[in-house]
């Protein structure tokens, strides 16, 4: 048969189509790569071999001195210092870790000062701005109001003073660690996370959000990292925008914050500017709590190194499970937490939500109660568990615990779990022998 150049051209577009199909495959739909999570890693001529942290015991890497180049910074409101800061440090402060506090209003708390990140300020940030209207107030107040939506307007606008005042109270630490009041860290992981890089290079690490058309940030609730690289970086653009070299935090990096969402979405901006761009390692930098987690195979042999939204019953749990591990030698992950979590999930629990979420039915038998819900499931052979309140049927393909529901007049939450589906799901996954995973980063 003659080949004549329609039929080549047919023939190379045939050929390109399915390379670029393989090509597409391998990017999107190849399971994501990972390292293990070690002790110590490689030799860098550039870096000190890190000190020796056992697993498992408190407080190891601050006893062992392996944190002492790491300032941890917990950004709150005004509201919070009487009423979620005491149980926060009382779990944190004895490992004496480096800490700085920021909040909308000076104060001190068992002698470790909180710095006001939006004290210096400049005026023209503050005059006819209503978001400022609440930090008027919390100033002139000494009875802290509680914390209203007009409260969280502040909170955006303290992030970028915030780095500056790090810069300036710990201008020697090597890691910058930002956290808020309900973060988990995990000080075992990130540790052995940390001491994988370079602090003198930019890093900046965290759980990516990736808004349209912006830059991908860390979400600020799950916890991020910046390196000394990164912050020096920072802070050497800031210069540009500062009245003087003296005071931290005078300014805003010639953004306009008040036309923005969130702290850290700017906080990302700026960094991308200086030429710092996110390194993203969810699921190991997580936003959910423990009660809201979807396992599946992506967070698995997954390390642990933050979680977020956190209530005290939600730190209480995890440290009794802590105590309570068969490999403590090992670091968390999320294998083991849903281990803890599974003994939880029953056919029937009443008053309680499980939050299935991915199939709503609002007709039919399964509707009429939760018998009748949980049959539905049981037909919808992806289904793992499901929920039944009021006029509503709602199915899920992932496995979450979720939460204690009150009734609201006569609606009433019934949730449900197929136990055979969970432990054929549970058999299905790797029993991550090779140690823990830390994810190659996206983006």
């Amino acid at each position: 048969m003659r080949l004549t150049p329609s039929r080549l051209l047919f023939a190379t577009l045939v050929v390109a189509s399915v390379l670029f199909f393989f090509l597409v495959s391998s990017v999107f739909f190849r399971e994501r790569g990972y390292d293990i999570l070690t002790d110590r890693p490689a030799p860098a001529a550039s870096r000190p071999s890190p000190p020796k942290v056992p697993l498992g015991e408190t407080c190891s890497p601050f006893a062992s001195g392996a944190m002492k180049d790491v300032t941890i910074i917990i950004k709150l409101g005004a509201p919070e210092v009487a009423f979620k800061l005491p149980a926060y440090l009382e779990r944190l402060t004895p490992c004496k870790p480096n800490l700085l506090l920021f909040s909308d209003r000076k104060d001190t708390i068992n002698k470790i000062p909180i710095i006001d990140a939006l004290a210096n300020l400049r005026p023209e940030y503050k005059h006819n701005n209503p978001d400022f209207e609440i930090y008027n107030e919390i100033q002139k107040s000494n009875e802290t109001p509680e914390r209203t939506i007009e409260g969280w307007r502040l909170d955006k606008y303290k992030f970028l003073p915030m780095m500056e005042f790090t810069a300036n109270e710990r201008p020697d630490s090597q890691w910058y660690v930002f956290i808020e009041l309900d973060t988990y860290v995990n000080w075992d992981n990130l540790h052995r996370f940390l001491i994988r890089f370079n602090p003198t290079q930019p890093h900046y690490f965290g759980s990516p959000v990736w808004p349209k058309k912006k830059p991908v940030f860390a979400h600020g609730g799950s916890g991020f990292v910046l390196s000394h690289g990164a912050l020096r970086k920072l802070v050497a653009r800031g210069r540009m925008f500062a009245d003087n070299h003296i005071s931290p935090g005078t300014h805003l990096f010639g953004k306009d914050v008040q036309k923005e969402c969130c702290g850290d979405e700017v906080l990302a901006k700026v960094l991308k500017e200086c030429g710092v761009k996110l390194r993203g390692y969810w699921p190991n930098f997580n936003g959910e709590r423990p009660s809201s987690m979807p396992f599946s195979r992506e967070q698995w042999c997954e390390a642990i190194v933050t979680l977020h939204h956190l209530h005290e019953g939600d730190f209480d749990a995890l440290h009794h499970w802590e105590t309570l591990r068969q490999r403590p030698k090992t670091p968390f992950t999320f294998k083991e937490l849903f281990g803890f979590m599974e003994d939880d999930m029953d056919e029937r629990v009443d008053d309680w939500s499980n939050m299935s979420e991915d199939v709503t039915l609002k007709k039919g038998d399964a509707i009429k109660s939760f018998k009748g819900c949980f049959a539905a499931c049981l037909k919808n052979s992806r289904c793992v568990q499901c929920e039944h309140a009021g006029d509503q049927c709602r199915l899920s393909y992932s496995i979450r615990l979720g939460h204690r529901q009150a009734r609201e007049g006569n609606k009433r939450w019934t949730s449900g779990w197929v136990k055979d589906r969970i432990d054929a799901f549970r058999a299905l996954q790797p029993q991550c022998e090779d140690g823990a995973h830390i994810v190659h980063p996206n983006p």
